[in-house]
């Protein structure tokens, strides 16, 4: 009996081993430079080998769980401590006073003798690929460019068209996330790069939060590298990007919109910005505004004829047509809202379609100023391109090469209605 046991104990080592040998195997082949090693003699002994254990485990369960866990242990060899790696997490792009690119790269520092906690490294190149190279030799760590919070550009890169282009690397290489949110700078990139406030986190990290709460506020637009991919190739719609200044603190300012070629044309300020979002029917969390309201204005140095409110659940509906060599879109905007502030007398409970029809009027005239705007610079970050296309398919094939002419020509009307939910505590 002892025998016995001893003899297939000695049988199950032995398949372990293969198991083993067999793991090693495959993990070879599966690596980029397993062509070697995926050979015919390898694949007849996979064959043979796969069938024996899996019998071996239907015989031994736990084998199972054993075997997963072997298969696994050769990953633990190529395992990097974080003092070893430069984690870029801000990219910065810009041109300096010769018009030659400029590359920026802040990482955090890991090491526990460093005196700052964020290294910043700047070069002259080409290209990007051809800064990674010139940064390889000034920064002591392996450089890992997976984590990759921003892509800041200098607006000074942005006013010559096929910057985009640039960008080349980072959509190529697997290792990018594209996730990175892409920001337009106000200003030399280096300020911002270097900027290292006191009562703020490391700046890669600040200047992330920064745009993501302000985007969650529906105040800046945010745009990842896969959205902007989407936006410079998508024939219907023009792109944006978050748009940041700086002069004591960093500021998300608002919104830049760029033509088709990718080059900077104006900006959006905040109050803009949350009309935008109406209109694509893309309102993140809550969204207040502050409306002025003539007919209850007064002669007081304060802006007492102001109403502020919330708005709820945006319903935004959208039709198309094509009618006398144009594109006709009617948008109608049913907006719930929560008064949160009222400067002046008004008997809300008594008269609430009165004040509602004021807020309609004015919340109309300002998103028709922002459309005659866009109109005029022939942008349409909206994406009402799209809804063209769906619609009037023949047409929008006649004019898909120069939409943002198209868009200008087109006639686009707005239809607010409010309705006062929550008043408040007073009337």
């Amino acid at each position: 009996m002892a025998e016995q046991s001893q003899l297939e104990f000695q049988h199950t080592s032995e398949q372990l081993a293969a198991l083993c040998r067999l793991s090693g195997r495959l993990r070879a082949a599966a690596s980029p430079m397993g062509a070697a090693v995926r050979t015919p003699a390898v694949r007849e002994e996979v064959d043979v080998m796969l069938p024996r254990l899996c019998h071996l485990c239907r015989r031994a369960p736990g084998l199972l769980l054993l075997s997963a866990l072997l298969a696994l242990l050769p990953g633990c060899q190529d395992r990097l401590a974080l003092e070893n790696i430069t984690l870029v997490l801000t990219l910065g792009i810009d041109l300096d006073s010769n018009n030659d690119l400029v590359f920026y790269a802040s990482s955090p520092v890991f090491n526990k003798e460093a005196k700052e906690k964020n290294e910043v490294s700047t070069v002259n190149a080409l290209t990007l690929r051809n800064a990674r190279n010139e940064l390889e030799g000034r920064v002591s760590a392996l450089i890992s460019s997976g984590k990759i919070q921003n892509i800041v550009v200098g607006k000074r890169v942005l006013a010559h068209p096929g910057w985009f282009r640039i960008l080349d690397m980072v959509y190529r290489d697997p290792k990018t996330t594209v996730t990175a949110r892409v920001i337009a700078f106000d200003g030399a990139v280096k300020d911002l790069v270097y900027f290292a406030p006191r009562d703020k986190r490391r700046m890669p990290l600040h200047l992330a939060k920064l745009v993501d709460t302000a985007h969650d506020r529906n105040l800046v637009q945010l745009t990842t590298l896969f959205e902007l991919h989407r936006q410079m190739y998508e024939k219907g719609m023009t792109p944006y990007l978050s748009y940041v200044t700086k002069k004591d603190e960093l500021v998300a300012q608002g919104t830049a919109l760029l033509t088709k070629q990718g080059t900077f044309a104006y900006t959006l300020n905040h109050k803009e910005n949350q009309y935008l979002q109406m209109l694509q029917d893309k309102k993140k969390g809550p969204l207040s505004l502050t409306l002025p309201l003539p007919a209850h204005g007064g002669e007081s140095l304060f802006h007492t004829d102001a109403v502020s409110f919330y708005v709820q659940e945006l319903k935004r509906s959208l039709h198309t047509r094509y009618a006398d060599g144009r594109f006709h879109f009617e948008i109608t905007l049913a907006i719930p809202i929560q008064l949160t502030e009222k400067l002046f007398t008004f008997d809300v409970f008594q008269h609430a379609p009165e004040l509602e029809a004021q807020i309609n009027d004015e919340m109309t005239k300002d998103i028709s100023a922002l459309i005659t705007n866009l109109q005029k610079h022939e942008l349409d970050p909206i994406g009402l391109g799209l809804y063209a296309r769906g619609h009037a398919f023949h047409e929008w094939e006649k004019v898909k090469d120069d939409w943002g002419h198209a868009f200008a020509q087109a006639e686009i009307t707005v239809h607010v209605q409010t309705n006062i939910k929550n008043m408040g505590e007073t009337t």
